[in-house]
């Protein structure tokens, strides 16, 4: 994950990665798993004001996502705990998966500092994994609908489009890493499509 303050990756990732991240956005790191895993981008969500992780880190993990950061970092205490793929968040506002109950969303706004909204994309509740956003804009499911879309760009505060990666791919914070200042593609990405996202995140 990618704020403005701090990128956020597994200690596990590979040298030559980690040495990519580095130089793209030249941040401070913020290193651990969540629940034993590596893929944090799944697990976990952040924005510059703060980082939400599962009822399934362990204490071990908070305390070092705590030391290392310099933001609050809370969990939530949920069956549904991919939260990357069910909460999409900018400093501005964040969307979360329609059955998080009342204590959850509140708990979402007060950790990442944004008005949290209940909502789906493309009419599916996985609204992390359907939407990439930065502070600069965001690009969106293709099956998103008009209401959708508006909802989101209100929100977030940002302009709004349609767009996939990896040749087609419609998950396409499954494919970017972004914040305002850098960004990486997955690199199945073609040139039309990291044309298109660039654009939209206002690289180009």
């Amino acid at each position: 994950m990618a704020t403005d303050r701090f990128v956020f990756v597994s200690p596990h990732v590979s040298e030559k990665d980690l040495n990519t991240i580095e130089r793209t956005f030249n941040l401070p790191l913020v290193q651990s798993t969540i629940a034993t895993m590596n893929v944090v981008g799944l697990v976990a969500v952040a924005n510059s004001n703060g980082i939400l992780v599962p009822y399934t880190t362990s204490d071990e993990e908070l305390k070092i996502l705590r030391d290392s950061s310099e933001v609050p970092v809370e969990w939530i205490d949920s069956k549904m705990t991919a939260l990357g793929n069910i909460i999409l968040a900018n400093d501005s506002g964040a969307i979360c998966h329609p059955e998080f109950d009342r204590a959850a969303r509140e708990k979402i706004a007060d950790t990442l500092g944004v008005e949290v909204v209940a909502g789906t994309i493309a009419k599916l509740p996985i609204v992390g994994a359907n939407m990439v956003a930065t502070n600069n804009g965001g690009v969106i499911h293709p099956m998103a609908t008009a209401e959708e879309i508006d909802i989101a760009s209100q929100l977030l505060k940002v302009e709004v489009e349609v767009g996939t990666v990896n040749r087609g791919s419609p998950y396409t914070s499954l494919g970017v890493l972004a914040n305002v200042d850098g960004m990486i593609a997955g690199s199945d990405t073609t040139g039309v499509e990291l044309a298109h996202v660039s654009q939209v995140l206002r690289f180009v």
